[in-house]
C-alpha cells in the first residue's frame, strides 16, 4: 500500500510571501471586482478606447493584486492579438521629475527607440514633460501606467497625466489608500471607474491568510497560529491581508526551520507590527493587582501558568471557569458565579484577552458577561510577562 503524500501541491516558496508583485493563483472574495475590471479593460482594448480608473482602499486590503491579476490575464489573453505593455510606478517620496524620469527610462526599455535619457536626469519638469509625451506617441502599442500611492502626487501634476490619457493611446490605473488631498476630489470626475474596496471579515482574512500559508511553506503550519494571527489583526487593526503577510514574512525564518513557535514569540514579534499594541505595561499592571486580592493574583498565575505548559494561544470559557475553581480550592474559598464574571471581565477590560471573532456560544451560564458568551479567548499579553508581575507582586508580600 503507498502512503499518501504529505507534499503541498499548493507550494510556491517565499516568493508567495516577499515578491510585493506576487499574483496568487485565486483571489479570493474578490470575483466581482476582478470580473468588472476584466471585462471593461478588454473591451477598452478591443473597442481602441482609453480609460482612467482608480481604485480606493486601506493600505494591504488587495488593490495592487487586483489590478495585477487582471493585467496579467489579459496579456496573456491578447498576446497573439494586441501588443500590450504595463509600467508600475510607486508615486510614494517621489517628486514630479524623478516620477516622469522613472516613466522614461520604463518606456525607453520596452521601446526600440533607443532613446538616451541619461542627459534628462537633471532636467526641469517641463523638459522632462515634453519629452514623456513625444516618447508615448512613438509608442506603437496600448501601454497600461499603473500609479499606486497617487495621494503622494500633487493634485495638478497628476491631472496632466489623467488629461494625457485621454489623448493617447495610455490607460490610467491609479491606487490611492488614504483620503486624498482636497484639491485632488475635484479630479473625480475625471476617472471612467471609481471602486472603493471593502474589508474582509474574520473568516474571509482567516482563508486569505491559509492560503498564503499553503503558498509560502512546504510543511503543514498549525492552523490555529493562522487563526491568533488572524484575531491580532481584527482586533489591533483592521480585517486586511497585507497585515498578515507583514507578519508571516517576520515569522518566516522559524516556520521555515519548523521551530515550535510559542504564543510568548508570536505576541513579541507581532506587537512591532502595530502602531499601538492594545495591553496595559507592566507598571499599570503591577499597580492594578497590588490592589487586588489574592484570589486574582492566584488565578492570575494558574492562568498563566496554562498559556506557557500548554503552549497555546486561545482558551475556552470552560477552561476559565476551571481555573478559577482551581484557585478558589487552592485558598480555600467559597466558589462564586459573581466573582468569577468580577475576574473574568477585568481579563477583557485590561486587555491581558480579548474574545475570538472566529466562533460564538450559542448560550452559556456567563452569556450576561459581555464577551463571555463567546466559544473562545486569545492571548493578547505574553503569558511570560504575566508570571514576572506576579512574582513581583508576592516579593512585595
Amino acid at each position: 500500500m503507498i502512503a499518501p503524500s504529505n507534499v503541498n501541491k499548493y507550494y510556491v516558496g517565499p516568493k508567495a510571501l516577499f515578491d510585493p508583485d506576487y499574483i496568487p493563483p485565486h483571489l479570493l472574495y474578490r470575483k466581482k471586482e476582478e470580473d468588472s475590471l476584466f471585462s471593461i479593460l478588454n473591451d477598452s482594448i478591443s473597442d481602441e478606447f482609453n480609460l482612467n480608473i482608480l481604485y480606493q482602499g486601506i493600505n494591504g486590503i488587495g488593490k495592487k493584486v487586483i489590478v495585477n491579476k487582471v493585467l496579467n490575464d489579459l496579456l496573456n489573453q491578447n498576446k497573439e492579438f494586441v501588443k500590450i505593455n504595463k509600467i508600475c510606478v510607486d508615486c510614494k517620496e517621489k517628486n514630479p521629475e524623478e516620477l516622469i524620469f522613472l516613466l522614461l527610462s520604463e518606456i525607453n526599455g520596452l521601446s526600440n527607440l533607443n532613446f538616451d535619457v541619461r542627459p534628462l536626469l537633471n532636467s526641469e519638469i517641463h523638459q522632462l514633460w515634453n519629452t514623456f509625451k513625444f516618447i508615448c506617441n512613438r509608442f506603437d502599442s496600448h501601454l497600461f501606467f499603473i500609479f499606486n500611492n497617487i495621494e503622494y502626487l500633487e493634485p495638478e501634476i497628476f491631472n496632466k497625466f489623467l488629461q494625457f490619457g485621454k489623448e493617447s493611446n495610455i490607460t490610467l490605473i491609479s491606487t490611492v489608500n488614504k483620503i486624498i488631498q482636497p484639491g485632488t476630489m475635484e479630479l473625480f470626475s475625471e476617472f471612467d471607474l471609481k471602486k472603493r474596496l471593502n474589508f474582509y471579515n474574520y473568516q474571509e482574512l482567516y482563508s486569505i491568510l491559509k492560503q498564503r500559508v499553503l503558498l509560502s511553506f512546504s510543511q503543514e503550519i498549525d492552523r490555529n497560529l493562522i487563526r491568533y494571527i488572524t484575531d491580532l489583526i481584527c482586533e489591533q487593526y483592521v480585517p486586511v491581508p497585507g497585515k498578515g503577510i507583514e507578519i508571516l514574512r517576520d515569522l518566516y525564518p522559524l516556520l521555515k526551520n519548523k521551530n515550535i513557535l510559542g504564543n510568548f514569540d508570536l505576541l513579541d514579534i507581532c506587537q512591532n507590527k502595530f502602531d499601538s499594541f492594545q495591553i496595559s505595561d507592566e507598571f499599570s499592571m503591577i499597580n492594578y493587582l497590588s490592589e487586588e486580592d489574592i484570589l486574582t493574583v492566584i488565578f492570575l498565575d494558574n492562568f498563566s501558568n496554562y498559556f506557557i505548559s500548554k503552549n497555546k494561544y486561545y482558551i475556552s470559557i470552560k477552561d476559565l471557569h476551571e481555573l478559577y475553581e482551581i484557585s478558589c480550592e487552592t485558598l480555600e474559598y467559597e466558589k462564586s458565579i459573581i466573582e468569577f464574571r468580577k475576574i473574568t471581565e477585568e481579563l477583557l477590560n485590561i486587555g491581558i484577552v480579548k474574545p475570538s471573532k472566529r466562533t460564538f456560544h450559542k448560550k452559556s451560564t456567563h452569556e450576561n458577561i459581555n464577551g463571555l458568551n463567546n466559544d473562545s479567548f486569545f492571548i493578547l499579553m505574553n503569558p511570560k510577562q504575566i508570571k514576572v508581575i506576579i512574582d513581583a507582586i508576592f516579593n512585595q508580600c
